[in-house]
């Protein structure tokens, strides 16, 4: 058994910052630190120019400060280190070239290792954008792993960066698709394709069950309130029930309008707030970009046994049985009262689906795969 010392250095290449906690990235950071490897956690590498407007959340990268984002301070294993990269976005050839051949060097560095000959590092992918592919591409990494969690070149938003998702497919030794609309896309070119649409620390949210309670029930939210969510649909919820939103609001919550908005708090806060919760709500907009997301929050909310009502995703197709699913606003309303009065047999069948995802169990199967395969590719 390999001692921690000789254990490979995780780059994690990640789509987004460190303070955004309730994702993947942050959850495999954390786990492979906990597991003795030296991690490097790099917030995202710019896609565009930051607006005046967004100086907090710039300064709060640079100088390692979640609470200037909004975020709230989370702990830090031991060996994980957060930087930030300084880099020009990828909106044309030259800048791209400037990152290559001045700054991504500056930033191999900071790598452990970096500099002598050694085993090379596992390096996670999250953006398959000109700069990141090419970064890790530089670290020469023993493993390669792509992470593909949402359909960039769906994104309406990101048209003007340059896709080379195909490119690093190829490449990849691994892909890790979040729900099973991003691992057919994967599996259609013949990749190794592990399908991780989200986690759960289930020993943290877990509950026992309770019957349904009486009265108006009391809606929860939890997430970024971002361009993703209908935020319209979400304010009709707050107006016929009660709603909590967990989590930070972009643009800020509208004034007057109904709703206990919590902010960015920490997991274990998370799990208290869903607590006394009576059904969980993701009012998803559908268009051509959402229709490739799996919600992460979803074994969060199973874990407790908590009904989910959801807009009609694709990626959700899977876990039908346990969710109550809407293709408009005032379905999304009516299949809220029909969820507040459920049974508890269902409720024991989603923690038992949460269950399967423990983020230690899940994520511990995937680094002794990924052990296993760098020790036979030696």
């Amino acid at each position: 058994m390999k001692t921690p010392a000789a254990l490979p250095t995780a780059v994690i290449i990640s789509q987004t910052d460190w303070g955004l906690v309730w994702v993947f990235a942050h959850d495999l950071a954390n786990h492979l630190a906990e597991k003795g490897h030296p991690v490097v956690f790099f917030n995202p590498f710019p896609k565009r120019f930051p607006r005046f407007a967004e100086w907090r959340r710039l300064l709060g990268r640079l100088l390692d400060w979640p609470q200037l984002t909004r975020c709230a301070g989370h702990p830090r294993p031991a060996g994980l280190r957060v930087r930030t990269p300084l880099t020009l976005p990828d909106r044309n050839r030259l800048f791209t070239w400037i990152n290559r051949r001045l700054l991504l060097p500056r930033l191999k560095r900071m790598i452990p290792g970096s500099g002598v000959a050694s085993q090379g590092p596992w390096v996670f992918v999250f953006l398959p954008f000109a700069t990141p592919v090419a970064f890790a591409a530089m670290l020469a990494p023993s493993r390669l792993v792509y992470a593909q969690r949402e359909g960039y070149g769906d994104d309406p938003c990101l048209k003007h960066l340059r896709n080379l998702e195909s490119d690093l497919l190829k490449r990849a030794d691994l892909v890790i698709a979040s729900g099973g609309v991003l691992a057919n896309k994967s599996r259609d070119q013949e990749r190794q394709v592990l399908d991780i649409p989200g986690l759960v620390d289930f020993s943290i949210f877990y509950r026992p069950l309770t019957p349904a309670a009486a009265g108006v029930p009391l809606c929860c939210y939890f997430g970024h309130v971002n361009e993703r969510v209908d935020l319209p649909l979400l304010l009709r919820v707050a107006e016929r029930f009660r709603l909590r939103v967990i989590g930070p609001v972009q643009g800020g919550w509208p004034t007057g309008a109904p709703g206990e908005i919590m902010g960015m708090v920490p997991t274990e806060r998370v799990a208290e707030l869903l607590a006394d919760c009576d059904v969980v709500v993701i009012p998803y907009l559908l268009n051509s970009f959402t229709r490739n997301i799996f919600p992460y929050k979803i074994f969060q909310a199973f874990a407790q046994g908590k009904p989910v009502v959801a807009t009609r995703l694709p990626a959700l197709e899977p876990f039908s049985s346990l969710l109550y699913v809407a293709g408009s606003a005032e379905e999304f309303l009516q299949q809220i009262a029909r969820a507040a009065g459920e049974g508890i047999e269902v409720k024991r069948r989603r923690q038992e689906t949460a269950r399967r995802q423990d983020r230690s169990l899940v994520l511990e199967s995937l680094r002794l795969r990924l052990m296993d395969e760098a020790a036979g590719a030696t």
